[in-house]
């Protein structure tokens, strides 16, 4: 209660003080929304947010991709992973719908639990999303997606060394209007999406939408009676009040709520075995090989898994169909998001008050089958309840030459968290209960001093302070002549026991301390802005980014023999990201842009997911990463839209420990040599409407899943392919499309995660087969 009555406390407080500011400006009106035949904007006329207040994209330089209304239909953009269609130098690592973190540049988050915070911060209306569940929803009524590439370490609330990827909500309009769309497509998919908005009053407005997503699962389970996996089955609503109390003054309410009830969306995996090798990385077996470290098990053969399970039809390695499982025990994940948001704004003269006074709570319960297979094998259970909140002041004050912005921030967010990650068949199964509390706040500055009318310089630096309080009990009851293992790691005791002996632990370092961690840093940016020609930005810049510490609470311990590494592996250190780039946005002929950019990443103690013996443990290491990337979009003919992309990249990670003891030298995750997207789309007069036809295709070359890169991990270079047709009638009411996605039903994957050494499989998640439907718009009142 307490937690709550505070921000409710501090929310009235703000308000009430920019309510008595005095009146010195009109307020700003609602964003205008798109009609159906606007096409993605000219690309040096999109406007974004980058810097915290509205710019054209071409004048500011930051790496951002930005995505209008459109480009978001266009794309099939329904849920936050979908965008990695649209967006080529982004990544995801997903084996659920709740379990999703993007990467950019390499920079990812391989440690599958709840508690930790991804280096790609992810905001829904400025409100950040602190744990992987929460960083995942339905996507829907947009107004605006902006991804911003490198650390994003000084405006932004929450520091972030991969970048950022906003989510922008339409807004609450002064005149009435909707829409409201439908989809259909095979798999049983079904879509229905609308939205409503309008004045209430004078000087309020609001605006209501939703979405619902259901469909019967794209990965065949060919075991009788038992459903089909991928199953989305989730709804999603927001409201926002808009109300201007005077007119220095704009206020908004969000409320947002989620619903996932026991969605298919868990253990979206393919069957594959896999034997350790020399060094004890799983190698996918062989048709004729019978694994030697799971030779002793009943039933284990050539090709098969630990348990003793071949089906050559379903396991790609044996030419199987990668969109079929044998998972015996299905998995599901069931969640319940609310988010709360108040946004003031208030202009006194040449300077604007921001406050934003944010609360999220998280609810999710995960389980599924690893091997995919119908025996009872490795099984993943995971639960978490989160409590989140936050209030962010900012200051900007718009000077002769000058554009300065100050804040401060403060987040609290108390976690309980529970799993299990065992195989029963062995029998070895461990519970883990485990909970994580974190009070954070920052004091940042950033000004902008123009200096010449073609020279500008940007200096900014933010200071970050946070506290983490950490506890964990994790119990096993053992294989090895029957002992029973628990460890403790709170505040008052760091320990281990057989059986309830408590056990002698010679090199253990840490200690009942170390579970209050105080972490704190300083960050910073300096950049120098040229324009060589008012259509020709250059830039240079320095960006120092950085991402707290933390605790590593694994849910596959405790075992005999391993109490010392799996508790002294449990705190780590925050990593910082020296960023070095340099870019140029160049506006060719109207409609026609280039952008470049090149990157230079030094980072010290990087946060690496790595195994420990059979410990998974985020470890501190050192890395480097460097690349180019481009961007072209074009309008060369009426009606004609060519946008291409690429990205050449660079990456070591040194000394990444190996579970035989060796080191090697890796890449970072998800980080292809090369990748880039081609679109092509072209709008023609038809019936008297406009029609449409537009082709995508995205490429990535080959990488590994994780710093580890055991061969299982290993993925090939892939291409996929999208088609879409679409017709527009005159008056721009309608709208009509029809689409299909993957259209040569590429085998790629999302996920992989080697446990030879656990099971005798991989836990791998292809990306979704051929999918096709259409998708049927109406338009009512201003359009919405």
């Amino acid at each position: 209660m307490r937690f709550k009555s505070s921000l409710i406390r501090l929310a009235a407080l703000t308000s009430a003080a920019a309510l008595m500011l005095p009146t010195a400006a009109h307020a700003a009106d609602a964003e205008p929304q798109e009609s159906a035949s606007t096409v993605a904007p000219v690309s040096d006329d999109i406007v974004v947010t980058a810097q915290r207040r509205e710019q054209k994209l071409q004048d500011v330089g930051i790496a951002v991709t930005a995505l209008s209304p459109v480009a978001l239909r266009n794309f099939n953009v329904n849920e936050a992973s979908d965008i990695v269609r649209a967006v080529p130098t982004i990544k995801l690592n997903a084996y659920a719908s709740s379990q999703v973190v993007f990467n950019i540049r390499g920079i990812s988050q391989n440690d599958f639990g709840d508690q930790q915070e991804p280096p790609v911060a992810v905001y829904q209306d400025d409100s950040y999303g602190s744990s992987l569940n929460l960083a995942s929803f339905p996507t829907f009524d947009l107004l605006r997606v902006e991804v911003l590439r490198g650390p994003q370490g000084t405006l932004f609330g929450r520091n972030a060394t991969g970048g950022a990827v906003q989510f922008i909500s339409a807004k609450p309009q002064k005149e009435f209007g909707g829409y409201g769309r439908v989809s259909v497509g095979n798999f049983g998919k079904f879509i229905v999406e609308g939205a409503i908005t309008g004045p209430l009053a004078d000087n309020v407005q609001l605006r209501v939408s939703g979405i619902r997503n259901r469909d019967s699962g794209y990965l065949d389970n060919i075991l009788p009676g038992l459903p089909n996996q991928g199953a989305s089955n989730h709804y999603s609503v927001r409201g926002i009040l808009a109300w201007q109390p005077s007119s220095t003054v704009d206020t908004r309410l969000t409320l947002r709520y989620t619903r996932a009830p026991n969605e298919r969306q868990a253990g979206i995996y393919t069957a594959a075995s896999a034997c350790p090798n020399a060094r004890s990385q799983g190698e996918f077996t062989g048709p004729n090989e019978t694994c030697a470290y799971w030779a002793g098990f009943p039933g284990v053969g050539p090709g098969t898994t630990a348990t003793g399970y071949r089906n050559d039809a379903i396991m790609p390695q044996f030419g199987g169909d990668p969109f079929k499982t044998a998972a015996g025990d299905p998995g599901f994940v069931d969640r319940t998001l609310f988010g709360a948001s108040y946004r003031i704004e208030a202009k006194l003269g040449a300077i604007d008050l921001v406050s934003i006074t944010d609360y999220q709570y998280g609810k999710k319960f995960l389980t599924n089958d690893e091997d995919a297979t119908p025996d009872p094998a490795t099984r993943f259970t995971q639960g978490s309840r989160l409590n989140q909140g936050s209030q962010e002041l900012r200051l900007a004050a718009h000077l002769p030459g000058n554009e300065l912005t100050v804040g401060a921030y403060g987040m609290l967010m108390d976690g309980t968290y529970f799993g299990s990650f065992g195989d029963p068949f062995l029998p070895y199964e461990p519970v883990v209960n485990f909970t994580q509390s974190t009070r954070s706040w920052a004091l940042f500055g950033q000004d902008e001093w123009k200096i010449t009318d073609k020279l500008k310089l940007i200096a900014g630096v933010r200071y970050w302070h946070d506290r983490r309080v950490g506890s964990y009990v994790g119990s096993e009851a053992g294989i090895f002549a029957g002992a029973r293992v628990d460890i403790v790691f709170n505040r008052n005791e760091v320990s281990a026991s057989n059986n309830g002996v408590k056990i002698a632990l010679p090199g253990l370092n840490v200690t009942p301390a170390d579970a209050t961690q105080n972490f704190s840093g300083l960050t910073a940016r300096a950049e120098l802005d040229y324009k060589v020609t008012d259509d020709v930005l250059t830039y240079i810049s320095y960006n120092r980014g950085s991402k707290s510490g933390g605790f590593t609470f694994s849910l596959g311990t405790p075992y005999p023999g391993s109490e010392v590494t799996a508790l002294n592996s449990i705190p780590y250190r925050p990593e910082k990201l020296d960023s070095y780039e340099a870019g140029v946005k160049a506006t060719l002929a109207p409609g026609t842009t280039l952008n470049i950019a090149a990157f230079l990443y030094e980072y010290h103690d990087y946060q690496a997911f790595a195994q420990l013996g059979f410990i998974q443990s985020v470890v501190n290491l050192r890395a480097r990463a460097k690349g180019v990337e481009a961007e072209f979009a074009s309008k060369p003919l009426k009606g004609l839209t060519v946008n291409l992309s690429a990205q050449l990249m660079q990456s070591k990670v040194f000394n990444v420990p190996l579970i035989d003891g060796s080191l090697i030298t890796s890449a970072l995750p998800q980080a292809p040599g090369f990748s880039g997207s081609t679109l092509v789309r072209y709008e023609f007069p038809l019936f008297g409407g406009t029609g449409s036809l537009q082709g995508d295709i995205l490429h990535s070359g080959s990488f590994c899943f994780t710093v580890l890169c055991a061969p299982v991990e290993r993925e090939r270079a892939y291409q996929v392919g999208n088609l879409r047709i679409g017709f527009t009638p005159d008056g721009d009411r309608w709208d009509i499309s029809a689409f299909v996605n993957n259209v040569t039903q590429s085998a790629y994957r999302v996920y992989a995660f080697d446990e030879s050494l656990f099971g005798g499989n991989v836990a791998q998640a292809y990306g979704r087969p051929r999918t096709f439907g259409g998708t049927l718009t109406y338009r009512f009142g201003n359009g919405g």
